[in-house]
């Protein structure tokens, strides 16, 4: 964003900060010279907001052995020295309540995991059984990182701007406050999002490549979070993305109790009713991984038909969205190795124009931690747009 000469000082001070941190974080290190003719400030004002960040510990600055030697502290005064961000000046907690999994992360923002907690679930628990459990494992994570800024956190559903949980259709949940439960236990910032969309969001905010992408969540549901210049697309409802409920021609009843939505055809549930169809006898995705890793005959041909029909969705995709990158997450990109050559056929044979025949398709580098880790991001993309500064925030969900 542009720094801002102009209004309010207390304002121009935070839009600078955060002018300063995002050039920081897009480029790894910068110096202060270098700061100053990319952002068009003098001098003067970077070694002023230099010394307030250096002071907060949110940024530090590279020495060499030799210039470091004999000192106590670093010179900012150095126009030379490269400063970079602190990789633990800004934590965050990132959860996901997930159909079959739940996740606890802390996670700083330059990506690195500091504390990881994931415990298997009953479909059946209420909501506020599950989140009662999880309550407990976040004040543990808050008790190791009492430094966290807020909690995010990843729900297999439609979630309102207001942070309320409309619809969870693979759980049978409705129209729950989530944000308002959460908010009454802890007094930090609280946000709630869909999973492909806080997926989304964790792809932008820690991966330096920014664009028109769609972000493919693949797990016991299907749903797709889509980012336009640098924001995540919601809708009116929250419900934008949620392609696993488009209506195709299946007989099979949906969890939502629709006939033929799409998620009954491409999604882990249904690439095991499949595995077991033609013979095969596994409890999860999981297991049929791992036959599909020893080469199993009848592991691979079901993941293959689930890579055809993830090609048939993504030239799909490409006609609704035209995104530049599609990004695959959640559990079933752990299979990548066996999706990704029938993916890239089924996606060359039903492209509609060319340049989709070649549309980057890439597996999510967080594998099945990406909802919790774009949960984390929620909350540093909030600290950042602040400017580093610790502010509650207007609104249950960010990086809208």
């Amino acid at each position: 964003m542009s720094p801002s000469r102009k209004g309010d000082p207390l304002e121009m001070k935070r839009i600078n900060r955060r002018a300063i941190l995002e050039a920081l974080k897009a480029s790894r290190s910068l110096t202060r010279a270098e700061l100053a003719r990319r952002l068009g400030l003098t001098k003067s004002t970077i070694s002023s907001l230099m010394d307030q960040l250096l002071g907060e510990g949110l940024v530090a600055v590279e020495l060499t052995p030799q210039q470091g030697e004999g000192r106590d502290k670093p010179l900012l005064g150095r126009p030379g020295l490269g400063v970079t961000l602190k990789p633990l000046g800004a934590v965050a907690l990132g959860a996901e309540l997930g159909v079959e999994n739940s996740v606890v992360l802390a996670v700083d923002w330059t990506g690195a995991i500091l504390l990881r907690e994931e415990w298997s679930a009953d479909p059946q628990t209420p909501l506020s059984e599950r989140l009662e459990g999880l309550i407990q494992v976040i004040r543990e994570g808050l008790r190791r990182h009492p430094e966290a800024l807020g909690l995010g956190l990843a729900l297999p559903g439609v979630v309102d701007a207001r942070g309320w949980l409309r619809y969870a259709p693979n759980l049978g949940w409705r129209d729950f406050s989530v944000a308002e439960m959460l908010q009454a236990r802890f007094s930090f910032p609280i946000y709630i999002e869909n999973d492909a969309n806080s997926s989304a969001a964790g792809e932008v905010f820690f991966t330096p490549w920014q664009g028109q992408l769609a972000y493919l969540m693949l797990g016991t549901g299907l749903g797709v979070g889509l980012v336009h210049a640098g924001t995540v697309l919601r809708g009116a409802n929250g419900a934008f993305g949620e392609v696993g409920h488009w209506l195709g021609r299946s007989r099979t009843r949906c969890r939502c109790g629709r006939l033929g939505c799409l998620e009954t055809e491409v999604s882990l549930r249904a690439m095991l009713e499949h595995y077991r169809a033609l013979g095969g006898k596994a409890e999860d995705f999981w297991q049929v991984l791992k036959l599909a890793q020893g080469a199993q005959r009848l592991a691979l041909e079901a993941l293959a038909e689930l890579g055809r029909a993830l090609g048939r969705l993504i030239a799909n995709l490409a006609v609704a969205y035209d995104p530049e990158r599609v990004v695959l997450g959640g559990a079933g990109a752990e299979a990548w190795a066996f999706l990704e050559r029938p993916l890239r056929q089924a996606l060359e044979a039903h492209a509609f124009l060319r340049e989709h025949q070649r549309l980057e398709v890439q597996p999510s580098r967080f594998g099945h931690l990406a909802p919790a880790m774009g949960a984390a991001a929620l909350v540093l993309h909030s600290f950042l747009a602040s400017g580093g500064l610790r502010e509650r925030p207007a609104s249950p969900v960010a990086m809208r």
